[in-house]
């Protein structure tokens, strides 16, 4: 998300989660063009499925964040709540299965993980 669809005026008109023959231009969810639609837009789905895109940019943000202060030693993994441990490490293990090997952009080659 956001696919959309323009008018001939060359306006948003409509939005969709996948692409199709109607809906092939995709928007970044902070596109001004897809900000000013969601804005005059009257149906609250489309500003919720922009807002779940952009939280889903803002998770992968949020990690890569995590990682660089534990890798400069500003702050230690262990300092994290347990909770958030758990998680970081789930879905770095999810992302090691999807992509058959270890992301470079989260982990530098020889790393083994966190510890």
């Amino acid at each position: 998300m956001p696919y959309i669809q323009r008018d001939l005026n060359g306006k948003i008109s409509a939005l969709s989660v996948k692409s199709g023959p109607e809906f092939t231009e995709y928007l970044s969810p902070t596109h001004p063009d897809l900000v000013t639609f969601l804005a005059t837009s009257h149906d609250t789905s489309h500003s919720l499925a922009a807002l779940e895109e952009s939280d889903m940019e803002f998770v992968r943000i949020t990690e890569d964040l995590v990682n660089t202060l534990v890798e400069k030693s500003v702050i230690l993994f262990t300092d994290l709540p347990q909770a958030v441990q758990q998680k970081l490490l789930a879905r770095e293990k999810l992302r090691e299965q999807i992509q058959g090997e270890r992301n470079e952009s989260f982990m530098d080659e020889g790393e083994e993980g966190y510890f």
